[in-house]
């Protein structure tokens, strides 16, 4: 099949959750059909990034633009108010992309198109093809629980507001596709809740099993590791949660506790907790592996999100014990106690923390016993061919 895949971002480096599906999805497919990847120059690696993503046989368009992000201006918030979008979609409305998408689709024959995330279902090309609409997430939902959380009544009319546009939003753009895929079947069942009659199908997380493989021989003893882009809000929040609620629980008991917060972009407020004793922030790093090696006990603290944590599946692929909030591991159907240790309370998730980093052999079996489900369920492999067979299914779908 000729697949044309639209996506913001170029997802190599792969530096966040999105980027990793991104990037591994698009290994899998290319081993068997012809991808174009149009996508928008919004960080200064992107030109390598093309290079890595060509060295698989991809055929690549980069929209150049500030390699940067788009910033959000009064015209993004006018045109949002006008178009009735998103300001975070409106931010990504870029003439530029709209030109290349439409001389793309007009020059060549392509099978099928592929919409990574709402941000390019703006750009959605009226022809006669299958379209894929893929969500990483379920934003209404993301701010549906910003504004649950949100002790400032400000910030909870504004997280209220833009649960109210991604929801309009949702409703309007998702039934203008073949199918919508999600990553879990709780971000469906929301999807649905505004779109009843929407074709879906679930296409879960991943992990590359075959580089996140345990390596029990460099654990630091009392280390405790959470991963992320620290610029994504429910990420600062976990982390500073977790400094101010759970760990100086866990410092009665292990008072030499340390805590690694390891992910790009920290905000001012996730930095400021290096000035703390036994806390490091480090900020981008090459390869997040040798600190999950490192780590005794991988805490997900998260109280606000959606889809599914990547982050899990790396940490339970390399065999660690990871103790979570509901919400973190949320959609991943993992069971509690045998691969994975929830807990919504603090107290008692600081006790379970504190119960494992004096209990190794409690933590190598929990390690083990997540490695095998995710072997069993989340290999990209699998999860490659899953999107291959949503694809095949639209193709042979007779036109109407």
């Amino acid at each position: 099949m000729k697949i044309l895949f639209l996506s913001i971002t170029v997802p190599f480096p792969a530096t966040d959750g999105g980027r990793i599906r991104v990037l591994n999805l698009l290994t899998q497919v290319s081993k068997t059909d012809q991808i174009t990847f149009l996508g928008l120059e919004t960080a200064p690696t992107d030109q390598e990034g093309i290079a890595y993503l060509e060295s698989l046989g991809i055929a690549c368009h980069l929209v150049e633009n500030q390699a940067s992000p788009p910033k959000i201006s009064l015209g993004t918030i006018t045109k949002s108010l006008i178009q009735r979008k998103p300001i975070t979609v409106a931010r990504y409305d870029i003439s530029s992309y709209r030109r290349e998408l439409g001389q793309l689709i007009q020059l060549q024959n392509f099978d099928l198109i592929h919409y990574e995330m709402f941000h390019t279902a703006q750009f959605f090309a009226e022809v006669d093809l299958p379209k894929v609409l893929s969500t990483q997430n379920i934003d209404s939902y993301i701010w549906a629980r910003l504004s649950e959380e949100a002790g400032n009544p400000a910030k909870k009319i504004v997280y209220l507001s833009q649960k109210r546009a991604f929801r309009r939003y949702e409703k309007l753009i998702s039934p203008k596709f073949s199918i919508t895929t999600c990553v879990s079947e709780i971000d469906r069942n929301w999807l649905r809740k505004s779109c009843p009659d929407l074709q879906t199908d679930v296409i879960p997380n991943g992990v590359d099993l075959d580089l996140y493989q345990p390596s029990h021989d460099e654990i630091i003893p009392d280390t405790l590791l959470y991963t992320g882009s620290m610029d994504w809000f429910p990420n600062e929040d976990a982390v500073i949660y977790c400094v101010n609620e759970i760990l100086p629980v866990i410092r009665l008991k292990c008072p030499n506790v340390r805590f690694l917060i390891v992910g790009q972009h920290p905000t001012g407020n996730v930095r400021k907790l290096s000035d703390l004793p036994n806390i490091e922030v480090t900020g981008r790093v090459e390869d997040v592996k040798p600190y999950i090696a490192q780590s005794a006990v991988y805490v997900v603290p998260l109280r606000i999100g959606g889809g599914t944590r990547l982050k899990i599946l790396e940490a339970l692929a390399m065999e660690k014990a990871v103790v979570s909030t509901s919400v973190g591991a949320e959609g991943l159907e993992l069971i509690n106690n045998q691969e994975v240790v929830i807990e919504d309370n603090p107290m008692q998730f600081a006790a379970r923390v504190v119960e494992l980093l004096g209990n190794p052999d409690r933590c190598r079996q929990l390690g083990r016993k997540g490695r095998s489900r995710v072997q069993r369920e989340y290999g990209w492999k699998a999860i490659g061919e899953k999107l291959r067979s949503v694809y095949t299914s639209l193709s042979e779908k007779p036109k109407e």
